[in-house]
C-alpha cells in the first residue's frame, strides 16, 4: 500500500518580493501552487511527500525563502492508496 502525506499552507509574501517568492516555492520538490490573490499577496500552496516530518521540512523550507512574511498550515491529510 502506497501511503502519501499532504498539507495545505496559505502563504504570505512581501509583494514586493511575489515573483521571486513563487520561483523559491516551485523549485522545492513536491510543492505546487494552487492559488493566487496577487493583490493581496496570498498563496495557496500544497506539499506532497511520502513522510509527515518531510512534510514539515518542506513548511520550513518555504518559511526560510526570502520575503516570506508567514506560512499558515490550512490542512493535512495522508491518502493511503
Amino acid at each position: 500500500m502506497k501511503t502519501g502525506m499532504y498539507a495545505v499552507l496559505l502563504c504570505k509574501p512581501d509583494l514586493k518580493k511575489l515573483s521571486q517568492v513563487k520561483e523559491a516555492i516551485l523549485a522545492i520538490s513536491g510543492a505546487e501552487i494552487h492559488g493566487e490573490k496577487s493583490e493581496e499577496g496570498k498563496l495557496v500552496v500544497t506539499l506532497e511527500s511520502n513522510r509527515q516530518l518531510a512534510l514539515a521540512d518542506l513548511m520550513d523550507e518555504i518559511k526560510d525563502i526570502p520575503g516570506v512574511i508567514v506560512v499558515s498550515l490550512i490542512s493535512n491529510y495522508l491518502d493511503e492508496k
